[in-house]
Parts: C-alpha cells; sequence; structure tokens
C-alpha cells in the first residue's frame, strides 16, 4: 500500500467521503484544513509525514476556561473514554490553545483515514462540549 501524502490526502477529502458529509479542503502550507461544513464548519488539521498522519481541531483557547488546573487535570483523567483521539495543547499565533488530536499509519486504508477524522470531528464536539459545561459551571472541580 502507497503511503499517504499531501496530495493525495487532499484528492481523498476532496472527493466528499459519506462518512463526513460535504467537505471543504484547503492547503495551507504543509498542512491540509478539512472542513466539516455539516458539523458547523469545524476545521479538522490533518498532516502526514515519514510513516504517520497527524489530525487535530483546535477546541478553545485556553486563556477562556477558568480554573484551567483543575480543566487539565479532569481532561487527563478522561482522555481514555475519548475513542481515537487525545487531548493536547497547542500554541496558535502565540496564544494557547486546547486541542484533540489523533495519528494513524500513513500506510492505512482510505476508509481507515477517513474514519479517524469522522472519530476526531464527533470526539472533538464531545469535548467543545464538555468545555462549555466547564466554563458555565455545570460540572464540578
Amino acid at each position: 500500500m502507497a503511503i499517504w501524502n499531501l496530495a493525495s490526502l487532499t484528492e481523498l477529502f476532496a472527493s466528499d467521503p459519506p462518512a463526513l458529509g460535504d467537505v471543504d479542503v484547503a492547503v495551507e502550507g504543509d498542512v491540509l484544513r478539512v472542513t466539516l461544513k455539516e458539523k458547523g464548519h469545524l476545521d479538522v488539521f490533518v498532516a502526514a509525514g515519514g510513516d504517520q498522519i497527524l489530525a487535530s481541531v483546535m477546541l478553545a483557547p485556553a486563556s477562556g476556561v477558568p480554573n484551567r488546573e483543575a480543566f487539565e487535570r479532569l481532561a487527563l483523567k478522561t482522555h481514555k473514554l475519548v475513542p481515537l483521539s487525545t487531548f493536547g495543547i497547542s500554541t496558535v499565533n502565540g496564544e494557547e490553545w486546547y486541542e484533540l488530536f489523533g495519528s494513524l499509519s500513513a500506510r492505512s486504508a482510505a476508509d481507515v483515514v477517513v474514519e479517524e477524522i469522522a472519530v476526531l470531528a464527533a470526539n472533538a464536539e464531545d469535548a467543545a462540549g464538555l468545555i462549555a459545561e466547564w466554563k458555565n459551571g455545570e460540572i464540578a472541580a
């Protein structure tokens, strides 16, 4: 099986795989932005390098989440309940953001790549809900 690269991933996602619905695809440097229109225009960033494909969704600026230390502890305690995805913190334009990301083999079949993106998107919706509940005080520290 061939190894996925930016061009072949662009072609895959531009074909509007049914599991993802209607998408927009844009190449931004060495990263692919896959916008899932039916998920509220959720952006999934995809990169292929070496033997793996990395996919990431930026969830929220960390500065907007109260009691960060307690929230991060909650995220670490519950992340195993989020299949195929992991919480992280990335810096975007000098600001820390919570993200959800996943990785898989660059030799994965097309349906597996699409499934990973679909699961990551669903998990990102759940994680965004968790952040909203935390911010609203619906979840105790």
